[in-house]
């Protein structure tokens, strides 16, 4: 069921909120598309076909009518940007990871800060109002995106697998162990992984590194200490993961 938003003609429109830890905002769409900003905290939003964990500093487009949800991973401030559909078509029809610039991020909570005006009655300038519009779709167009995503299978016995990974990165078990104990056979996961998510079990365990990855980069960890988090039995077998897949080395990221 989709959710209206004001007036069509508004470019962009602000949506702030704040989540409590383990809240879930249930699947709905917008007839807007959606920067989805997490200002504070740490997100997981799922949509049909993939799972998206969220990295600190970055934010979630996601087009109009694009069924989501939300898992809140802390206290969480959401400080949301909602574009108007034809200009935001222009973007695509495809959900994307982008990097939110420090300019970026001002502007977004800058425009939320005109909603508390508002509520307050407190004048503010619709020119101002306007700018910030322009400017942060603007903005949205030019910013660097990541090529990460971790799609999601809808296999029951896969779900209970990619559930597992994602909250034990550093314990992925071989294939046959999950065979065994799921009561099918390792050729068989083979072919789901592949038929359901496009990757091997390897490679679905690789992009979820990545995410996980950046997460921990944007708060300052340390190389050594992500490679461990992530199970990885040396640095350097991390870090060549890393860079084969983003074609930089995550001390360049860091």
């Amino acid at each position: 069921m989709p959710v209206n938003s004001d007036s069509v003609t508004t470019l962009v429109i602000s949506k702030g909120s704040k989540h409590k830890y383990g809240s879930v905002i249930a699947p709905h769409m917008h007839s807007r598309a959606q920067l989805l900003y997490a200002s504070q905290g740490a997100i997981r939003v799922q949509t049909a076909d993939h799972i998206w964990l969220i990295p600190p500093q970055c934010a979630l487009w996601i087009p109009a009518f694009v069924e989501h949800s939300v898992i809140s991973l802390s206290e969480v401030r959401l400080s949301t940007a909602l574009v108007e559909k034809n200009a935001a078509d222009i973007l695509g029809e495809k959900c994307f990871l982008v990097r939110m610039s420090s300019l970026l991020r001002e502007l977004v909570l800058r425009l939320n800060q005109l909603d508390t005006m508002k509520d307050h009655e407190t004048p503010y300038s619709e020119d101002l109002e306007r700018s910030l519009q322009l400017l942060i779709f603007d903005e949205i167009k030019k910013a660097p995106t990541y090529p990460i995503e971790i799609p999601k299978p809808k296999d029951k016995r896969l779900i209970l697998i990619c559930d597992y990974l994602i909250n034990n990165p550093n314990n992925a078990k071989e294939l046959n162990i999950w065979a065994d104990e799921i009561g099918t056979s390792p050729r068989t996961l083979i072919r789901l992984f592949k038929k359901e998510t496009g990757l091997s079990y390897r490679g679905w365990i690789q992009q979820m590194h990545i995410v996980l990855a950046l997460s921990q980069l944007a708060q300052g960890k340390s190389i050594s200490h992500i490679s461990a988090s992530l199970g990885y039995t040396s640095q350097s077998a991390f870090s060549a993961m890393f860079k084969r897949h983003l074609g930089h080395s995550p001390q360049s990221f860091k």
